[in-house]
């Protein structure tokens, strides 16, 4: 399996507002793991946890390259 190093800013400016970047433990019987969502602050997180926790699914096929907006 080729693996690369992914670095996240803690913070992204956009549009005049600063999101930061806000760690989503979750645990599975393989382990406790990770996840990064940006937000502008804690109750914001929050807020998009839940809305994945409604919502998300996971796509198909495989990540194939990363691209900067």
């Amino acid at each position: 399996m080729d693996s690369q190093a992914l670095t996240l800013a803690a913070v992204v400016v956009e549009q005049g507002r600063a999101w930061r970047l806000f760690p989503v433990d979750f645990t599975t019987v393989e382990g406790t793991f990770s996840v990064y969502l940006y937000a502008i602050n804690r109750e914001h997180a929050a807020a998009i946890l839940l809305e994945l926790k409604e919502t998300a699914v996971l796509r198909d096929g495989d990540l194939s390259g990363i691209t900067r907006n």
